[in-house]
């Protein structure tokens, strides 16, 4: 399963689905949304990220914390609408 957290302009890290609106410093287990897999997360931030230009980029996370893999908008200054994905 995985996690999301989407990366603001000024550098704070939001968990997707967590009961708190603020920034995270570290991932705490149990908490959040859960994605069955990378094709499921990129669908939702395609959905739901498009209208959002405070958030740049995702960071794709599995169950122990780890970033999986990066998504970072397109276009001048992170602003386009299409999303590029790279594995870590």
């Amino acid at each position: 399963m995985l996690r999301i957290l989407a990366v603001s302009v000024r550098g704070h890290r939001y968990l997707e689905g967590s009961p708190s609106v603020h920034p995270v410093s570290e991932v705490p287990a149990g908490i959040g949304t859960l994605f069955s897999g990378l094709t499921a997360v990129q669908h939702h931030v395609q959905r739901e990220y498009r209208t959002l230009s405070v958030i740049w980029r995702v960071e794709v996370i599995n169950e122990r914390g780890q970033v999986v893999s990066r998504g970072t908008r397109d276009g001048l200054n992170g602003t386009g609408n299409r999303w590029v994905w790279q594995s870590t």
